[in-house]
């Protein structure tokens, strides 16, 4: 990757490209195809190229929300991405390494798009949204994390984020079936979800005579121990605590986290399999009426329709975080923001660009891409509201892969509207989504943002190659470490002071400085 961007600087420097100082449009603007204000942008239909593979769906200019954006601005878009090809990284990486870069590009990781402003392959589009995106530059005002998605630490915005308004991204869910067979409360505690855990081990809740339920599963346990250390607020990570970055495996509430999350292992409260049973372990575990806690997105509640018939009276609800047995009540299990999408500085019309950008952020753009078109994927109840119709909400697949093949909520920069989320959920979802909205206070306002239980922050571009140099040392020790220590194949006591001595020796403080720094860079660029 280095070397692909290394050819490309040494290929853009030769022909003289834009460099990413924020004024790329400058000398451009005279040869502009784009009327400044209203639709259409451009007079006469313009086709842009876009590289765009998101979720392994190759963007497809045949998208109804695409077609109906290009009817309005006149501008439509060519993947140069075969739509067969599914890799995004591989295209990613092939596209840069020959030095055509499409006009619009959206990837996976925003810091390989920053890197490639910097390096002078994406345009800086500080000054093209201040004078031609009044709706961006609106929305940087109205949405702090907006504007922290979208301003890279060197004060460039190199690509528009996707941005979720919604807080919440899972949650904690429990079998109200079971519960109530066994005449036990809705545990509020870390102890009382042990005590409740414990008592489906033992108790045969499932009624088959035999001592086969497992209590805790996740179906991504191999990468989500934080979300069940976080009940002891510690996790594997970087956290935020008092202003200072810490590393969590070093702080005290590490030591009672793994030593309580090993000792329910080893009663049998956690599932046997946690580390290798995979993505189906949700499907398996609850249809063959075995699994019972766990935490998860909105579609758990989905299969109380789905396995009423095999399992009567089956139920998950929504519980809220357990309290620890600090006090602290809070999930770090907060929504993150996508990277969306950039100008090339191959681009031959930034400016027609960046409007159509724009487009995205007005109203009509924001609920196409948030519900699809009227009277096709959506309607306007007597209020008002928006609902989806029958063939989203009873189509072949779920809701969300119906709107999908609209082009609804790929990955573009923009607002993401909450609503259409919650218009999807079955009733226990619901309820869910209305438990976690109504209390804040348990989403700390200094939290770090993490995806997929990694942090996911924006690093210093001096420091990130060494940032990156470390973590990919130190994160597979850790992982293989804690696997250990639950599973009971090492003592935690006896290897803890090896643990952080080699910790020390991978480069820990180093990576804390780095994201100390950069948060620190971070604040100060939103003030």
């Amino acid at each position: 990757m280095k070397k692909a961007i290394a050819v490309l600087l040494i290929m853009l420097a030769m022909i003289g490209t834009v460099s990413a100082s924020g004024s790329a449009e400058e000398g451009k603007a005279e040869s502009t195809k784009a009327n400044l204000e209203g639709y259409p942008i451009v007079d006469e239909p313009t086709e842009f190229t876009i590289f765009s593979n998101y979720d392994n769906r190759v963007f497809n200019p045949e998208w109804a929300v695409f077609q109906q954006a290009a009817d309005v601005t006149n501008i439509s878009l060519r993947s140069v991405i075969s739509l067969t090809n599914s890799n995004e990284q591989e295209a990613f990486n092939l596209m840069v390494a020959s030095g055509n870069l499409a006009d619009i590009i959206s990837y996976v990781d925003g810091s390989e798009l920053e890197s490639l402003g910097r390096s002078g392959g994406m345009l800086a589009l500080n000054d093209l949204i201040d004078k031609y995106a009044p709706n961006i530059k609106k929305a940087l005002e109205e949405y702090p994390q907006f504007a922290a998605d979208a301003y890279s630490l060197d004060g460039n915005i190199y690509y528009i984020p996707m941005t979720p308004t919604l807080k919440f991204s899972a949650f904690y869910w429990i079998r109200k079936d079971w519960l109530d067979k066994l005449g036990l409360e809705v545990p509020t505690t870390t102890e009382e979800l042990h005590d409740v855990l414990l008592a489906f081990r033992n108790e045969d809740p499932n009624g088959n005579g035999i001592k086969d339920e497992i209590p805790l599963f996740d179906r991504r346990g191999d990468r989500s121990s934080d979300e069940y250390l976080h009940m002891w607020n510690s996790s594997t990570e970087f956290s935020l605590k008092d202003g200072k970055i810490v590393y969590d495996p070093l702080e005290p509430e590490f030591e009672t986290a793994v030593k309580e999350f090993a000792k329910w292992y080893a009663e049998g409260i956690v599932d046997p399999e946690y580390f290798t049973r995979g993505s189906k372990s949700r499907d398996v575990l609850l249809a063959s009426n075995l699994g019972a806690f766990t935490h998860d997105q909105q579609s758990v509640a989905s299969y109380e329709d789905k396995l009423q018939a095999d399992i009567p009276g089956f139920k998950m609800i929504a519980i809220a975080p357990p309290v620890s047995p600090t006090g602290k009540q809070v999930t770090y299990d907060q929504r993150s923001s996508a990277p969306g999408w950039g100008i090339s500085s191959q681009c031959k019309d930034p400016i027609a660009v960046i409007r159509y950008f724009d487009y995205w952020f007005t109203p009509e753009g924001n609920t196409a891409i948030n519900w699809g078109i009227e009277g096709e994927t959506f309607a306007y109840d007597e209020n008002g509201d928006k609902y989806f119709l029958d063939n989203i909400m009873k189509g072949d697949t779920t809701p969300v892969l119906e709107l999908r093949k609209y082009g609804v909520q790929h990955r573009i920069g923009r607002i993401q509207d909450g609503e259409y989320e919650i218009a999807t959920m079955a009733a226990e979802a619901l309820k869910a989504a209305e438990l976690y909205t109504s209390h804040p206070e348990w989403y700390p306002e200094d939290s770090l943002r993490y995806t997929n239980e990694r942090l996911n922050m924006k690093i210093l571009p001096e420091y990130d190659a060494q940032y990156k140099k470390i973590i990919s040392n130190v994160r597979p020790y850790v992982d293989e470490m804690y696997q250990s220590w639950v599973l009971g194949t090492r003592d935690f006591d006896s290897t803890y002071p090896e643990f952080c001595a080699e910790l020390e020796k991978r480069g820990i403080q180093e990576a804390i400085d780095i994201i100390q720094a950069s948060y620190d860079a971070m604040q100060a660029n939103l003030k």
